[in-house]
């Protein structure tokens, strides 16, 4: 749905650099800056928009995470022509989410709910976790804050839903960013195209096939569906789930050596072949490093959905872990689940 409906400023509007801006800063505290300001408009960068509303972020936009309109439609809440229908009819007077509600196509609660879900998911990769922590410099390639640009007084045509305070949600993404480090300190396969990852002959030690787990129902689907065309943003899109927690997936599948980018993929670890009953787990014979494995995979252990490996003799319990449930078609179902991932984000 990106790209398809928008309604840009009046060509009159005004149009300059956000002002201020230092060597040590960074995109989340120039959106800080003008909370401060209580300012009204959008900040527009490479690598997405912010809309505020007197100080408050009202609304958010990420390349590398899906929209509102993606996360309502892919779960099947609405359609696409319900929404288009809704965007042409109420978007020009930036009442979307308005008149959803008032025609009975959402309840409040669903569309806030989705709301902040799309607004914490996108404003987890527009600040990094350098930038939500105050670090100095510009991190991971991001640009200074000189490439960005205010148009004062837009609004998003999606009109008010919730708003969220800069500072908070500049500590939100710093959160979501350590919980990333944690599963594996290394974004190299955050926005590379993923393969499954192909075995080798190398076994690893027996402390990390210990804690192997298989892997869950929407890990499945991640790797049903890694083509070596897909990045995770795209797999993201594509499922209609959080781009965070996408992430968070593809780090613990590539820490377990499910998943390889398309320049490690044939010497990527080959756990994926213990993990899915095939023998022992493998390690890297080059590619990712041996020592973060065992750390990353440890998040993985405190999963009661999957058998205990050393509980039971090898192969047969992975067999039986490895059952996947059916994917649920039913839209409440599929909003319920919605809401778990959420909450998930937030522990």
């Amino acid at each position: 749905m990106r790209g398809a409906v928008g309604f840009r400023p009046p060509g009159g509007a005004l149009v300059h650099p956000v002002t201020g801006a230092g060597p040590g800063w960074t995109p989340g505290a120039a959106v800080e800056r003008l909370a401060g300001e209580r300012a009204t408009g959008a900040l527009r960068g490479p690598a997405g928009t912010v809309y505020l509303v007197d100080g408050l972020v009202a609304h958010a936009e990420s390349d590398r995470a899906p929209d509102l309109a993606t996360l309502l439609t892919a779960c099947g809440r609405l359609t696409r022509e319900t929404w288009q229908e809704a965007v042409h009819r109420f978007g020009p007077h930036a009442r979307v989410g308005e008149g959803l509600v008032e025609q009975g196509r959402l309840t409040r609660g669903e569309l806030e709910l989705c709301h902040l879900g799309a607004l914490y998911d996108a404003a987890c990769f527009l600040f990094d976790a350098a930038d939500a922590s105050g670090a100095p410099g510009v991190p991971n390639g991001h640009p200074a804050p000189a490439c960005w640009t205010f148009t004062p007084g837009v609004r998003h045509w999606l009109g008010p839903v919730t708003s969220v305070g800069a500072h908070r949600l500049r500590r939100e993404a710093a959160r979501r960013q350590h919980l990333l480090d944690r599963i594996w300190p290394s974004a190299q396969f955050d926005t590379a195209p993923l393969c499954r990852a192909a075995p080798t002959a190398a076994p690893a030690p027996a402390r990390h096939a210990r804690r192997l787990r298989p892997p869950t129902r929407c890990q499945r689907e991640l790797l049903d569906h890694a083509d070596g065309r897909r990045t995770p943003a795209e797999l993201a899109r594509l499922l209609g789930r959080s781009a965070f927690a996408t992430t968070a997936d593809v780090r613990r599948l590539a820490a377990a050596g499910l998943l390889a980018g398309p320049d490690t993929g044939r010497t990527a670890a080959g756990t994926a072949h213990g993990a899915l009953g095939g023998g022992p787990p493998r390690q890297a014979s080059g590619g990712l490093h041996r020592r973060v494995p065992g750390a990353a995979l440890a998040a993985l252990a405190g999963d009661p959905r999957g058998p205990d490996p050393a509980a039971v003799p090898p192969g047969a319990a992975v067999l039986r872990g490895a059952a996947v449930p059916p994917t649920d078609t039913d839209p409440d179902i599929a909003l319920l689940i919605r809401v778990r991932t959420l909450l998930e984000a937030r522990l």
